[in-house]
């Protein structure tokens, strides 16, 4: 009876290690996962004997005292000791490797103490336990492996605190809060099947995520910090939020779950399906058969809760995807100005979308050269950091497959942005964050934190002087943000005549009032020097409007002062077309004043004799039609032989002359017309 036992007590931890065996030949590290098994029992049977001596003089055996400080307590804070002694004795650990060892150590860790429970107390009484002492001792000590994993990479003395607090006060509260319910009993014990669940999605995630994350050694090849390999890795996940939000997503969404189990795994999963049911339907003649006296609601876990929570372990186990945090994972963003100067000297006012105590991902237009020191101030929509001296680490600009910007790691952190300010970000993103995903009273004003017309704008392009961004009457369908130059607007008139309307430089938006009328282009755009410009849809524009109420209300005040702008360079147009039509209506009417009075002139030695009343002439002439005065012009010129005296008494040189400054005045005249 005694083997009997403890086969029974040792069938579990082989059960869950083919269930994750898919990860155990993932690289296998068979040694690392030896001596870790072999480390969780030795650790195991250290406890059992000292259990006795190290709790002798408390009182307190409540299951939360039980379930929070004898058990979880006392083997997390082992088992967290001895998991960093195994990563130092094993440098070049990726983290995908610390989760294995680490579950490598609570499978073994788990199969001692079913061993002892089932000799001490025998399987009736104890059956829920050893059902579920190993699933929770492998997730709980596998969550532990990945932030001791991180904490491993990490090189700033935040994260490493940060990634060692949470490694041990995590699996604490979620080991404690599974035995505390266990040793409740009761209608309580069905809270386990939940709970187990929720660690192994919580194990999954972890794990698929690990999957993402580049070796240690690597990231040293790239001449990196991990803290700032995982700023870059960050980056995506925030414009793919600003891109979604808009309604543009760049690619096919990658799914969170993939299931795509194999034959035998499928069989298995409607094995333990059928079981659960089989179980429950005739749960009081199976325990009779087999003897044993437990209660109701363990008859339940054991025979139903049990194979039913198998059955989903194993659709669960590697049905995260990978991918999902590679493509489609998405971060809110919460944007802050970084103003950058330089010896003291300010050079502009860039955009982050999250700051770490570490660093941040600064969206540049240009190169700021890898290696560089800048001194940055952060500012947030109620509150700013001190200056804090930092150094560019990385870039990309003409990469289009990694994230486009610059890298800058800070190098000196005062006391005070590390802990006051880097607390009150913190509290800020938090509190953000909830009031928009809940939708609280005025949920919709915080949208202006998460997107801004330099962040809806991905696509970059660099113009260099004299390029035509867009031509007069070319069909709008993107709106334009400069980030560096000058650009000039400008009319070309039907004779060639240019007439400038506008020129902007920096961080100014252009051709957007076209584009929400979805109308052509009223003037043409071209760079006065070498630009760089940011371009992005009609829909991205909707997006801003409907999400950014400043940026709405600015667009109407850009609106405005561009329509009063074009009515004074209307206004003034049309004046110098009146002016210029004026003066050649009275150079038309000299010009037949003229020829009227040569037609009836009489020239004898020095002096001129005109028959005519001269003020008659002038006085019908002024108050004749345009048009008139145009058509007794082309009379004349056409047919001078019909006024002999005209062609008599006025020189063939006179005669041309007139002729050809009629004929010029007259086509003026008819184009301004038309």
């Amino acid at each position: 009876m005694t083997w009997e036992k403890i086969l029974i007590a040792l069938i579990p931890a082989p059960v869950f290690y083919l269930i994750y065996y898919r990860y155990f030949t993932f690289r296998p590290q068979y040694l690392k996962h030896a001596e870790s098994l072999i480390s969780g029992i030795v650790f195991a049977l250290l406890i059992m004997l000292a259990s006795p001596y190290l709790f002798q003089g408390l009182a307190m055996n409540s299951p939360l005292f039980a379930g929070f400080v004898k058990a979880a307590a006392l083997e997390k804070i082992g088992a967290f000791c001895i998991i960093i002694l195994i990563q130092l004795y094993y440098p070049n650990f990726s983290l995908l490797e610390s989760i294995l060892s680490s579950m490598m150590f609570g499978i073994g860790f788990s199969t001692v103490e079913n061993v002892s429970y089932a000799l001490s107390y025998g399987l009736s009484i104890i059956a829920v336990r050893i059902l579920f002492s190993v699933p929770l001792h492998m997730t709980t000590c596998g969550i532990m492996g990945y932030f001791l994993g991180l904490r491993k990479m990490s090189e700033t003395w935040t994260n490493r605190s940060y990634y060692t607090i949470v490694a041990l006060i995590v699996p604490i509260v979620l080991h404690g809060s599974f035995d505390t319910v266990i040793l409740f009993g009761g209608y309580s014990s069905y809270l386990a099947s939940p709970m187990l669940i929720f660690l192994v999605i919580t194990l999954e995630v972890l794990m698929a995520r690990s999957q993402t994350i580049l070796p240690l050694n690597v990231v040293k090849a790239l001449g990196l910090r991990f803290e700032d390999w995982h700023i870059i890795l960050s980056q995506p996940s925030y414009e793919r939020w600003i891109l979604q939000s808009m309604g543009t997503p760049d690619r096919i969404p990658e799914p969170f779950f993939q299931w795509r189990p194999g034959f035998i795994r499928f069989i298995f999963v409607i094995a333990f399906m059928v079981m659960a049911l089989f179980g429950l339907t005739f749960r009081t003649e199976i325990i009779q058969l087999m003897g044993l006296q437990i209660t109701h609601q363990d008859q339940i876990i054991v025979l139903g809760i049990f194979p039913f929570s198998i059955s989903m372990i194993l659709i669960l186990v590697g049905a995260v995807n990978p991918n999902f945090f590679k493509s489609s994972k998405i971060k809110i963003p919460v944007i802050s100005d970084v103003e950058v100067t330089k010896k003291g000297e300010f050079e502009e006012v860039l955009v982050t979308y999250h700051i770490t105590s570490t660093g941040c991902f600064l969206q540049t237009a240009e190169p700021l050269g890898i290696g560089t020191q800048k001194t940055i101030r952060f500012e947030c929509s109620t509150f700013s950091s001190d200056e804090i001296d930092g150094v560019i680490v990385w870039e990309n600009h003409t990469n289009p497959h990694a994230p486009r910007g610059s890298v800058i790691r800070i190098t000196d952190p005062s006391s005070r942005f590390a802990f006051l300010f880097m607390i009150r970000y913190t509290l800020f993103r938090l509190f953000k964050g909830i009031v928009f995903n809940l939708k609280l009273p005025g949920f919709e004003s915080i949208r202006k934190l998460f997107m801004r017309p330099i962040t809806t704008m991905q696509d970059i392009r660099i113009m260099p002087t004299g390029t035509v961004i867009y031509n007069e009457g070319d069909k709008a369908t993107e709106f334009y943000l400069l980030k560096k130059g000058k650009i000039i607007f400008y009319k070309t008139k039907e004779k060639g005549e240019i007439i400038t309307l506008d020129t902007i430089e920096d961080e100014e938006i252009f051709g957007e009032m076209a584009a929400i009328g979805k109308s052509k282009r009223s003037e043409t755009a071209r760079c006065v020097t070498d630009s760089v410009i940011a371009v992005a849809g009609r829909e991205n524009l909707n997006a801003l409007v409907r999400n950014n109420t400043e940026f709405a209300m600015n667009l109407l005040e850009k609106l405005a002062t561009r329509v009063q702008m074009s009515e004074k360079v209307l206004f003034k147009n049309i004046q110098d077309l009146d002016k210029e039509k004026a003066g050649q209506a009275r150079l038309a009417r000299s010009a037949l004043f003229l020829i009227l009075l040569g037609s009836g002139c009489v020239a004898s030695g020095d002096t001129i004799d005109i028959p005519v009343d001269m003020k008659k002439i002038a006085g019908v002439l002024h108050g004749a039609d345009t048009g008139a005065v145009l058509e007794i012009l082309t009379h004349f010129i056409k047919k001078p032989g019909a006024y002999p005296s005209a062609s008599r008494d006025i020189s063939p040189g006179a005669g041309s002359v007139i002729r050809e400054s009629v004929e010029k005045f007259k086509m003026k005249i008819k184009v301004r017309d038309i």
